[in-house]
């Protein structure tokens, strides 16, 4: 503020730089730095970084902000998307386990009488079965096969989003023969033609996610990358998780 003889107060007014205490420079090492180099950082945002840090005009400082705010904002409406297709997915997968389910109790619940045991076994699907345990059987096969329910596989991608996944299962791949290259069974070199396989993905961050799958394709093994895609092998039993 210049005073009557036309000097110039530099002391910092309340709000306008006395907040301002700190004199020393931020440690070219620190917490951040440690969560950057051992994560993975999407190029565009390093560009970005790069602009701020050097950019010598204000001009271009503050586009490179603007930038940062709505490329922030793209990849958050992006990933929310995804998350709720997936929820919207998991929402169909929930409702036909429910429906499965509640044809399994209505059927329990039913077996008092002997007529109705009877009835109980004639299913308007699935035809007549000899005896009520051959329906339970093939409900319970349906569930373990279909439903996604009993096995989890967790896959550590590093891609830093939330990727569609799609799983599917096949077998006699190429290496998976017992006794060797060029052993499998006349005709299926190569492996099997795949089957798309019912899962329920959770997210459990950018980097990892969780597939939950229906118990009959339960396996050993360890997960393993090649190229974009993820596999998991048991004797001739191969499942492939496709990561988009």
């Amino acid at each position: 503020m210049a005073n009557d003889n036309g000097f110039v107060d530099i002391t910092p007014q309340a709000g306008n730089g006395d907040q301002y205490r700190d004199s020393t420079h931020i440690p070219s090492e620190n917490e951040f730095t440690n969560d950057i180099k051992n994560g993975v950082v999407d190029k565009n945002s390093q560009t970005l970084a790069k602009w701020l840090r050097e950019k010598q005009w204000g001009v271009d400082v503050r586009e490179a902000l603007a930038l940062f705010v709505e490329w922030l904002s793209t990849k958050w409406n992006s990933n929310k998307e995804l998350i709720d297709n997936n929820s919207s997915r998991q929402s169909q997968v929930e409702k036909r386990q429910t429906d499965l389910e509640g044809r399994f109790t209505g059927v329990l619940s039913g077996a008092t009488k002997d007529s109705e045991v009877i009835d109980a076994r004639n299913s308007q699907t699935y035809g007549q079965f000899d005896v009520l345990d051959k329906r339970f059987e093939n409900i319970e096969t349906l569930l373990a096969k279909y439903v996604p329910q009993g096995f989890e596989v967790t896959i550590k991608h590093n891609l830093n989003r939330m990727p569609t996944v799609s799983v599917f299962s096949y077998e006699w791949a190429i290496g998976t023969a017992p006794n060797g290259f060029g052993t499998e069974p006349q005709g299926l070199f190569g492996g099997t033609n795949p089957v798309s396989v019912a899962s329920n993905v959770v997210y459990s961050d950018v980097n990892t996610v969780k597939v939950v799958l229906p118990l009959d394709y339960k396996m050993d093994g360890t997960i393993e990358q090649h190229g974009s895609s993820w596999y998991l092998v048991e004797g001739i039993k191969s499942l492939k998780f496709k990561l988009e």
